[in-house]
């Protein structure tokens, strides 16, 4: 025996209200990202991206967002502690100052990423010098862990085992990495609230470069990088830049390589040997992107 029901038609005030109801979040959703392209939201662990227009607007939302999690860090735990590369990153940090209103900058700690070894106080080379010039004296910050003098010829190591200890001595917390070895005396690798990075078109991150010696280094907090022909450099390792609670890459322009390495960077799990694409190695990075360094995505 077989039955037929009559089809059941749809409730057309119901349908119109839903449809009504999706434009409006449509709308909404289209303000909310006013500016932006395209984000990308994913998994603990993994890499995210927000897409911007251009450069300015990259330069502005970064501002925005480290003022944000200066003033969740100052409130919760009384300092915040940013560590930047240097190059073109510096740049996108001189709108800071606008947030003198909103965050006490007496209370940022300015680390470095990588350094050249090199005078930190020279204009031209050091990243302590540019630093001050494009931000963080107009913004206010007076408080930093410079990079040590360098030695001569030096590779880099006992640059960064000083850094090391300058990272311990001024008070940044550390903690043990489950997993990594480093003897029972050791204090582990320091917890810095926010680092930002840059991004070679062959994925090096701070001066952890492609198979380098630094990419290579899982005990230390901070390593050298020697660089054939030019001064060494001094690097936080990936581990410690893993043990941050936030990192931020910052690419701009989609010239010399960059838009294809953004699309690498994002790629998991990494390229083997490790250190193949040193960017893949980071655990969950929020990339900040203008329209051309997105542009393969």
């Amino acid at each position: 025996l077989h039955t037929t029901q009559p089809p059941i038609m749809p409730d057309r005030k119901l349908f119109t209200t839903i449809a009504l109801s999706t434009i409006a979040a449509a709308a909404l959703a289209a303000v909310l990202i006013k500016g932006r392209k395209k984000t990308s939201s994913t998994s603990s662990g993994k890499p995210s991206y927000k897409v911007f227009d251009d450069k300015a607007t990259v330069a502005k939302e970064l501002c925005a967002f480290v003022a944000d999690e200066a003033k969740k860090s100052i409130e919760s735990r009384g300092v915040f502690y940013l560590a930047v590369a240097g190059g073109s990153l510096l740049d996108s940090l001189s709108e800071l100052a606008n947030y003198k209103s909103e965050v006490d900058f007496s209370k940022v700690v300015l680390c470095f990423a990588n350094h050249k070894c090199v005078d930190p106080n020279d204009p031209k080379k050091g990243n302590l010098a540019k630093a001050k010039a494009k931000f963080a004296d107009a913004a206010g910050i007076t408080k930093f862990i410079a990079p040590p003098m360098p030695k001569d010829g030096s590779d880099g190591t006992r640059e960064a085992n000083s850094y090391a200890g300058s990272l311990l001595a001024e008070g940044v917390p550390h903690k043990k990495v489950v997993g990594v070895s480093q003897g029972s005396h050791s204090p582990g690798f320091p917890v810095l609230d926010l680092v930002l990075l840059g991004l070679g078109a062959d994925g090096h991150i701070g001066s952890n470069h492609p198979l380098g010696p630094a990419v290579a280094e899982a005990m230390k907090p901070v390593a050298g990088s020697p660089k054939q022909g030019e001064p060494s450099s001094i690097t936080l390792t990936i581990e410690t830049m893993n043990a941050a609670r936030t990192v931020g890459v910052v690419v701009v322009g989609g010239a010399k390589g960059k838009k294809e390495a953004v699309k690498r960077a994002l790629l998991r799990p990494a390229e083997q040997p490790r250190g193949t694409f040193p960017a893949q190695l980071l655990n969950s990075p929020i990339f900040f992107l203008d329209g051309e360094a997105a542009a393969d995505l």
